[in-house]
């Protein structure tokens, strides 16, 4: 799994790609307001046959949700 940050912030959005059941995925995750662990807010519908087109993909929609800001999407 290969994980790409906004930045140092822990509040920020991360990116996440993985393998899983012979295709490549994405899933974006931010921390928890309350408690532990982290909350995914986004994610692929869909595998992809190469790592770099679901990071390509995942990575748009991350710069999207930045762009947008991410307020109402960390509420819990």
């Amino acid at each position: 799994m290969t994980t790409l940050r906004v930045s140092e912030d822990s509040t920020h959005p991360v990116l996440h790609v993985f393998e899983q059941d012979g295709g490549w995925h994405w899933g974006i995750t931010v921390p928890r307001t309350l408690g532990s662990g982290f909350k995914l807010i986004a994610f692929s519908d869909r595998p992809f046959s190469q790592e770099d087109a679901a990071r390509d993909d995942g990575s748009q929609v991350l710069q999207n949700l930045v762009r947008a800001g991410t307020d109402a999407l960390t509420q819990q």
